[in-house]
């Protein structure tokens, strides 16, 4: 029998019992119910909050009430209070019952019939009890909860001193919103090691925005949302934490200044092969998780070796400085300009597929002679060659995108330079 025909058969067995005016039998049944399915709340891994709603819609699915509610408090947990309906005085004594952990009292459940006449007084208490028994074991979890986000946040804080990702930004704000007291947390953060400021909440959102730290590379903010009035105890932990990040983060400014030391060019001020090998395999990473493309243009400056031995190296330095200024001012803030060797050239573009690789690299291509001209002798006319090919078409990792951005640059300075190719042409024909 399948659940349609089960549905069918419980509404015309409860229907033959409405009929027939056994509506004593439909309570007793509907109360057993009712105290069944609060039994089982105890075993679900649920938070304090969530328990003291569910309880709320069980009552009310079973029992006729105006009105109920829920309030627990118990010491390391925020108080928990959850309302159902409104009643003109759900304080009256037979509506109201303790809620107990052993023999200690830690809140109420209020009931309100939705009948005056409705004989429940007996029915309440059984509910109050049955609550009870389940609640020690849900409050020891929400504590044990409470106490592992402490700990969490820790751990969270102190990856950041690494390198700070948005995914670990989101994780911590989760955490702090679960910490003893909190029931919601607010993050700013700008710096960096990040890029655009940026903001996370979780829970209930704070009653005031978060005093700014400045630290090293930026400034961090965080703000608590607590049950009741922020104790002394709460304000120092809060406190700490905001300590810990900027000692965090700090050492997190102290890491990027080491490795961009390391993967700059000390002649042209752009990134060097180690740092655009990074940037692309960040882009291809980034790509796969949301279907984007990666565009790779690979430039090399024609005839180099030339200025250097007929004007010098010196000018032949500030031929390179003046290209990669110009590569620079091509591109988008999130694109990797880098020199990767003598008078070779790359730039990494997330999300640029190839009609938008081939159109910068012809942009870049038509632009470089004014761009070197002031540092080269009157006469002298500049030129560059470029290879471009894009993920996912020409290659699926950074070596194999390279390779086929290398390949397309030898192509294109064995027809004549001064020109763009892509990885995708086919190869040239040799001469008949």
């Amino acid at each position: 029998m399948d659940l349609r025909s089960i549905g069918r058969s419980q509404g015309r067995h409860l229907g033959e019992l409405r009929s027939s005016g056994r509506t004593e039998v439909l309570t007793r049944l509907a109360r057993a119910e009712c105290l069944l399915e609060l039994s089982k709340l105890s075993s679900l891994r649920i938070d304090l909050a969530s328990y003291a709603e569910l309880v709320l819609g069980i009552i009310t699915q079973f029992f006729p009430s105006r009105a109920c509610s829920v309030s627990i408090e118990v010491a390391g947990v925020p108080t928990i209070v959850a309302v159902h309906g409104h009643a003109d005085d759900p304080t009256a004594p037979e509506n109201c019952r303790t809620l107990t952990i052993g023999e200690e009292a830690v809140g109420a459940l209020v009931v309100v019939p939705e009948a005056a006449n409705l004989n429940a007084t007996g029915f309440i208490s059984e509910i109050a009890a049955q609550v009870s028994a389940g609640l020690g074991t849900i409050v020891e979890a929400e504590r044990l909860r409470r106490q592992a986000a402490v700990a969490q946040t820790i751990h969270l804080i102190q990856l950041l001193s690494d390198h700070p990702v948005a995914a670990d930004l989101e994780e911590l704000v989760r955490a702090l919103a679960s910490l003893p007291n909190a029931i919601g947390a607010r993050l700013e953060i700008s710096h960096s090691t990040i890029g655009d400021p940026l903001t996370f909440s979780a829970g209930a959102p704070p009653f005031e925005q978060p005093e700014h730290v400045v630290v090293p590379g930026g400034s961090v903010g965080v703000s608590l949302r607590w049950a009741h009035s922020a104790g002394l105890e709460d304000t120092e932990s809060l406190a700490e934490i905001v300590d810990m990040l900027a000692t965090a983060l700090g050492k997190a400014e102290e890491r990027r200044l080491l490795r961009d030391e390391a993967e700059t060019d000390p002649l042209t001020s752009i990134g060097n092969r180690r740092r655009a090998i990074r940037a692309l395999a960040a882009a291809i990473a980034l790509a796969e998780r949301n279907g984007k493309s990666v565009g790779v243009v690979y430039l090399d400056l024609d005839y180099f070796k030339r200025v250097n031995d007929e004007f010098g190296h010196d000018v032949g330095d500030q031929t390179l400085i003046s290209f990669a200024a110009h590569l620079v001012r091509m591109v988008r803030s999130s694109d990797t300009v880098a020199r990767i060797g003598g008078e070779e050239f790359l730039i990494i573009c997330p999300g640029l597929d190839e009609r938008s690789a081939e159109s910068l690299a012809t942009r870049v291509l038509e632009a470089t002679p004014s761009a070197c001209a002031e540092v080269l002798p009157r006469g002298w006319t500049q030129t560059a060659s470029a290879g471009f090919a894009c993920y996912p078409i020409a290659g699926r990792d950074a070596d194999s995108l390279l390779q086929a951005a290398d390949r397309a640059l030898y192509r294109a300075k064995n027809a004549g330079r001064n020109q763009a190719h892509r990885a995708s042409d086919p190869p040239l024909q040799p001469a008949t």
